[in-house]
């Protein structure tokens, strides 16, 4: 099944800084098959939903093996069968061509 969603993950612990944590799991979604775009407070994505499960595994995962005692893991998960997401472009691209064409009327 593919999937669109969005992950936000928390680090609870007495590290205040959350740069170490993040940038792991960036890494983490950058090594994996996901299109995905982080913005400030989370990471959209689309993808099968398999590997979506797995990359949560690995990301919350590590966030504990960087020394985070907790992690809360905030996911939205969509799925659809009147479009096929693998062949649409994500939603924040089509939001900004409609702009783009609306700048000419």
């Amino acid at each position: 099944m593919y999937v669109s969603g969005e992950i936000q993950i928390v680090p609870i612990g007495p590290d205040v800084s959350f740069t170490k944590y993040i940038a792991k799991v960036k890494s983490i979604l950058d090594a994996s098959d996901l299109q995905h775009t982080m913005h400030d407070s989370g990471t959209n994505f689309q993808g099968d939903y398999a590997l979506v499960a797995r990359v949560v595994q690995e990301c919350m995962q590590s966030v504990m093996d960087n020394g985070a005692p907790r992690v809360l893991c905030y996911l939205k998960l969509g799925a659809r069968t009147d479009k096929d997401y693998a062949k649409e472009p994500p939603a924040a691209e089509k939001v900004k061509n409609y702009l783009d064409n609306q700048q000419g009327c």
